[in-house]
């Protein structure tokens, strides 16, 4: 996800209505007798109103003073929304945003996913019209990528081009891409761990649902790593074992092992260094008891996202404008981490005694999908900002709600309540108050301390 600090201004300045002139005021039916007319391809920006990359394209890509005369010489470009244009999404296999596709007379044949920059639409159109569609061009790569030796592999390009093979619907390549990945990754490029841990296993998981060979290649790594209660493995070790889990379906495997080592001192110390990986896994298995007991330092990190709102204004003022709301900067506890630049470099190798676990971004995800109706879409600013704020501050509630219950559950009640009364100086409204209680009870927790919590259910009423 983008970071915020960034993503406003460009959310902010790619206002409602204000279409890239590169794009004709055309229907997609229009738009092919137009480039039949005038011998050109027509390309598509599928795109919606509520899309952060499509908004990034429409301030920057699509009004490059370059691109834009080279691509109307040989284009008829058009800008579809595709929740007013659902029709033409289904029929077109739209699966995300922004989507670029390519008809040639008035035929779909090659279509380029996410955010792209005016070089890279321009390297993708002159490969058009060679007749190299990007999932060939793509296939051309691989097929590169595997005469050669691990340690001359562009990791990045090699990842970047796994993802989008996924998204052409190339399971089999893409899963042995991913896998390779997997694999190499801890050894020749370990400035990647957090996606090879946050993001891979989603797409393996996945992949291993649909290519047979995946999942049993997958379950022999699972196997082999498989921990001993008497003898606890490494980190790194205990990491990918639980993301291997998580491929195969299993997380109810991690939370039985993490949950019992937690009971004991050495295992607690080694699990609570995962703490931010496993507390939601716990939360969502019922465990409520080794929620509690894993989390770290559970005030510390509260005090750093709640100080989150008080920076985060100054710098949306300073930004933007006096009348723009603050939005929070981190919710979870942890400053954001600088986003992983494509020519980075590791600066040491990962070690058994140092190993690398990431520490990710805790900006509060922001939901994609479209408003739930035409009078939710913000007309400013200010009412942007507002909304996303509003979004923010119910992630927030819901996050330290739910480690207020687990420390209830966990018996480390001093510290919930602490932790409580730090939610509340700085969002004491009905909704904090009642969410407070609601995971107590959630958590079966809700009879300790029943008068406080008999209070703010009173004060939420009035």
């Amino acid at each position: 996800m983008l970071n915020l600090i960034l993503l406003l201004p460009l959310l902010a300045s790619a206002t409602l209505g204000d279409k890239p002139h590169i794009f004709r005021d055309l229907s997609l039916d229009e738009a092919v007798t137009a480039a039949t007319q005038e011998k050109k391809l027509v390309i598509l920006d599928a795109m919606t109103s509520w899309c952060g990359p499509c908004r990034q394209m429409d301030a920057t890509t699509w009004r490059d003073p370059e691109l834009v005369p080279w691509l109307s010489e040989r284009a008829v470009c058009i800008q579809l929304d595709m929740d007013k244009h659902t029709e033409i999404k289904r029929r077109l296999a739209i699966r995300g945003f922004p989507t670029m596709v390519a008809f040639r007379d008035g035929v779909a044949f090659d279509q380029i996913l996410g955010f792209k920059s005016a070089a890279q639409i321009r390297t993708w159109v002159e490969g058009l019209s060679h007749g190299t569609t990007d999932a060939r061009r793509l296939l051309g790569r691989v097929e590169a990528f595997r005469e050669m030796l691990a340690e001359d592999v562009n990791i990045d390009d090699r990842r970047a081009i796994a993802e989008n093979l996924l998204d052409y619907g190339h399971d089999q390549t893409s899963a042995e891409e991913y896998l390779w990945l997997w694999n190499e990754i801890p050894q020749h490029a370990p400035h990647l761990a957090a996606w090879r841990w946050e993001v891979l296993p989603s797409a393996l998981g996945y992949l291993a649902s649909r290519v047979e060979s995946v999942r049993a290649q997958l379950s022999t790594q699972r196997l082999a790593l498989r921990p001993l209660s008497d003898h606890l493995p490494s980190l790194t070790k205990l990491r990918d074992w639980i993301e291997l889990n998580h491929m195969l379906g299993d997380d109810a495997g991690t939370t039985v092992f993490c949950g019992a080592a937690l009971e004991v001192d050495t295992g607690r110390r080694l699990v609570r260094k995962l703490d931010q990986r496993l507390f939601p896994l716990f939360i969502r298995e019922g465990d409520w008891r080794a929620a509690g007991l894993v989390l770290t330092d559970p005030l510390i990190k509260a005090r750093r996202t709640l100080a989150g709102l008080v920076a985060y204004d100054r710098s949306v003022r300073g930004g933007l404008s006096s009348s723009i709301p603050a939005v929070p900067l981190t919710v979870g506890g942890m400053q954001p981490a600088l986003p992983v630049k494509r020519s980075a470099k590791p600066t040491k190798e990962v070690t058994e005694s140092t190993p690398a676990i990431p520490m990710l971004p805790m900006i509060p995800m922001i939901p994609m999908g479209a408003p739930t109706a035409a009078s939710d879409e913000p007309t400013n600013d200010a009412e942007r900002a507002l909304q996303i704020r509003r979004l923010i501050e119910g992630d927030m509630r819901n996050t330290l709600s739910l480690r207020y219950a687990a420390l209830l559950s966990a018996n480390r009640d001093e510290e919930a309540v602490q932790l409580a009364e730090l939610l509340l100086e700085h969002l004491d409204d009905a909704r904090t108050r009642t969410a407070l209680v609601a995971q107590a009870l959630a958590a079966g927790v809700a009879q300790k301390h029943a008068e406080r919590h008999i209070g703010w259910l009173r004060a939420a009423l009035k």
